[in-house]
């Protein structure tokens, strides 16, 4: 699933020490700038790709080496979580980073196009010099709306956790979209999710049998999973700017 936006998994504990408040904020600034990355190159890669069909070669500049090390970087989070330096949850931790790597690497690396002919559900434009491209797969269009999602939220959650361990003091505009951008955010995302599993289905079946089983087990559990993450989100959006507001 998404990550929530509500989650503190960056954010240090009180009694946090100075070294582990400075690993802190390396981490959360240099998984900012990655997600950052991530979305301009994409933003950048629509803008000169689209317009002449050929789309699914952005999955080709984004997915490896830039988008796996960006979101495999998110499995150190379950970590933090275990030695207790910040004060996320360690199963609702492993579960939002297990479900992403899921998608990078269960579904994006084993099912994209590799043009060795046997297609993919992602990707396999490999002929960009040509003046007009094949036009995109469904899966083109989830992984674009996977990576915008997930890149849009990680930018704002990273960036809030950086200003808030380096002590500066978050500016209420940040904290606005921490806790109101997951409004239209988490539905793209993980409707995308949701679209990229379901393409998934026919090549695992191929693939593995056993594996079609596993992802029609973690479809049947995305969608009620999704409906409680979503509605918890906005009960702490809730709680949290309400009390902003009393605080101003």
């Amino acid at each position: 699933m998404s990550q929530s936006t509500t989650r503190a998994s960056s954010a240090p504990r009180a009694s946090a020490s100075g070294l582990t408040r400075v690993y802190l904020l390396a981490y959360n600034a240099i998984s900012f700038c990655l997600w950052a990355t991530c979305v301009i190159r994409g933003a950048m890669l629509v803008f000169s790709l689209a317009p002449n069909g050929h789309l699914p070669a952005i999955f080709h500049h984004i997915y490896s080496p830039l988008l796996t090390t960006t979101q495999t970087l998110a499995g150190l989070e379950i970590l933090h979580s275990l030695l207790g330096i910040v004060r996320a949850p360690v199963m609702t931790t492993a579960m939002q980073v297990a479900s992403r790597l899921l998608l990078v690497w269960g579904v994006m690396y084993l099912f994209h196009d590799r043009g060795d002919g046997h297609g993919g559900i992602v990707g396999g434009d490999f002929h960009e010099a040509l003046p007009y491209g094949p036009g995109a797969k469904v899966g083109d269009y989830a992984f674009l709306g996977c990576l915008g999602a997930w890149g849009v939220t990680e930018c704002i959650r990273y960036g809030f956790f950086a200003l808030q361990v380096w002590g500066s003091g978050v500016p209420s505009w940040w904290t606005w979209l921490r806790y109101n951008t997951f409004y239209v955010l988490y539905p793209i995302g993980i409707s995308s999710e949701c679209i990229m599993v379901w393409k998934a289905l026919k090549p695992a079946a191929e693939w593995n049998p056993l594996y079609w089983w596993f992802l029609v087990v973690v479809l049947v559990i995305y969608v009620p999973g999704s409906y409680i993450l979503y509605t918890h989100m906005i009960a702490q959006r809730r709680k949290v700017m309400k009390k902003k507001g009393r605080a101003e």
